[in-house]
């Protein structure tokens, strides 16, 4: 691992990897891979720069490990209370459901403006 940056790198092709877990926040998911580190679980994060930027509230900050280092990895996290179950925080499936919702509604609204809100052309 390198010691002049927390995000560590290693081979695509040499091991599977996946999501650990998705963050809201950068400095979530930083603490969370520092966590990792200290416990010599090389993690990765990715689109971060993305959710700063656009902040939707999405939770796509995603915290990737090796499959092989699952198990220790949630131990680590629990530790810190940084692990949530599945059942207690909404996946980025579950919220693009709101957001769909969201711009349903501001459609309506917006046609509704739109035609009820001119007079008659006669």
């Amino acid at each position: 691992m390198s010691t002049t940056t927390i995000l560590d790198y290693w081979e695509p092709g040499d091991e599977p990897t996946m999501v650990l877990r998705y963050f809201y926040l950068d400095s979530e998911a930083q603490l969370a891979a520092l966590q990792l580190r200290q416990v010599g679980i090389p993690s990765f994060i990715t689109s971060s720069n993305a959710q700063t930027m656009l902040p939707t509230g999405q939770g796509w900050i995603g915290l990737h490990i090796r499959e092989r280092d699952f198990e220790q990895a949630v131990i680590a996290l629990k530790e810190v209370d940084m692990w949530h179950n599945e059942d207690e925080t909404l996946s980025p499936d579950q919220n693009w459901r709101w957001v769909l919702w969201a711009l349903a509604i501001i459609l309506v609204l917006f046609f509704a403006k739109v035609f009820l809100g001119q007079d008659p052309p006669f």
